[in-house]
Order: structure tokens, then C-alpha cells, then sequence
């Protein structure tokens, strides 16, 4: 299995953006989703094992669509320059999430852009278990490997909470995820699998505090 086949397919489907290029290279596209698929159902099933709550069946099922959603946004190219996979408890539920892309590859986790009423709920959590947010943050493998999303915050206080609030950094965060920047070297090593469940262990105490935010009420 040669897996530089899945990064040349998008790079050339990058500098190609069209479905009358996706049509006379889909099977390409296959190709480069069967050897995904190859990839991460050994490491799915080592993930289960770990943790019996993740409900995709299979790698195939983890897979995230390729087409852009030009409904809501025309102004995206056709496709995505990447290919991502998501494994977790269910939807709307933070989860954990590989991105393999042209620009950028990354192991990730938690919730994005909730809804209002889900990050009012997290919110909430954070003021009540801020400490204890803190604690994962803080544990080393986590705080040497993970980065926190940072970059849509808001400039002032979140209503109802005051500006010296202990926890006003976490407060302001319309996100609670988190990644791991890796390279296409570590795709293609063979100590991948390995790299990708250290990471899911280290982060699932995340994915939890989240959900139990969300869920609980």
C-alpha cells in the first residue's frame, strides 16, 4: 500500500478543482479512500476496544465528504483539499477527528461551533468545572502534543460572566477543541497507528468534559 498515492491525488485535485476533473480521475479518488480505509479500520477496531461508545462501524463510514457545501457557501471551490475522518458518540456530540490535507494534517478533538444554546450549556461547565478543564489541559502528554483552538474567541466577556472571571480565557472560547499538528511523514511511518490512539486517549477526557456539558441538561 504506497499512502503518498492519497496526498498526490490532492494535490492534483487541488490545482484541478472541477467535477469534469473529479469525473475523469474518480478512480483515483477511490483509491485514495480504499487505502484510508485500510489505514484507519485497524485502528477503528483498536479504538472500540478502547473505548465501546464510538459508533461508526468502519472506517468507510468515518469518512468525511469531499464536496464542498456550496449552498451555504457558493464562494468554496467544488472539493475539499483534504480528506478527513471522524470517530465518536454520535451527532452534534464533541468527537475525534484526523485531517489529512494538502496544507495542513492534524489529529483533532472536541466540539466545534456549537450551536448557542450547546456553548451556553459549556459555559456553564467551565464556570462550575474550570478547574477541572484545567487538569486535562494540563495533563503532559496532552499539553505537549495538544494545542487549543484559539482563533474564533470573542474580544469581551461572554454575557453574564465578569472580565476577572478565573476562567474568562476558556470562557470566551466559541469552540472547546483541540489538535495535534503531525506531518505526511507520520502518515506514512508505521508507528501511525500507534500515534493516532496515544492521541485519542489523551484526548477523550476533553471530548468528555464536553459532553457532559451538552448532555446532562
Amino acid at each position: 500500500m504506497n499512502r503518498k498515492v492519497v496526498f498526490d491525488f490532492l494535490e492534483d485535485l487541488s490545482r484541478n478543482n472541477s467535477k469534469e476533473w473529479m469525473d475523469k480521475n474518480r478512480a483515483r479518488y477511490e483509491e485514495s479512500k480504499s487505502i484510508l480505509i485500510e489505514v484507519f479500520d485497524p485502528i477503528l477496531e483498536e479504538l472500540k476496544l478502547i473505548d465501546p461508545r464510538i459508533v461508526q462501524p468502519n472506517a468507510r463510514k468515518s469518512l468525511s465528504r469531499i464536496n464542498n457545501n456550496l449552498m451555504f457557501h457558493p464562494d468554496r471551490p467544488t472539493y475539499k483539499d483534504h480528506m478527513g475522518l471522524g470517530f465518536g458518540y454520535g451527532k452534534g456530540l464533541a468527537d475525534f477527528y484526523i485531517h489529512l490535507g494538502v496544507h495542513e494534517q492534524l489529529i483533532a478533538g472536541g466540539l466545534w461551533h456549537p450551536s448557542s444554546e450547546k456553548l451556553k450549556l459549556l459555559r456553564q461547565e467551565i464556570d462550575y468545572e474550570g478547574e477541572r478543564l484545567n487538569s486535562i489541559l494540563n495533563q503532559p502528554f496532552f499539553a505537549k502534543h495538544f494545542t487549543l483552538y484559539e482563533e474564533d474567541m470573542l474580544k469581551g466577556s461572554p454575557k453574564g460572566y465578569a472580565s476577572d472571571h478565573p476562567h474568562i480565557h476558556l470562557l470566551k472560547m466559541k469552540s472547546l477543541a483541540a489538535f495535534r499538528p503531525i506531518t505526511r511523514e507520520d502518515f506514512y511511518s508505521s508507528s501511525f497507528d500507534s500515534m493516532v490512539i496515544e492521541s485519542y486517549k489523551a484526548i477523550v477526557p476533553l471530548l468528555d468534559f464536553a459532553n457532559v456539558a451538552i448532555q446532562e441538561h
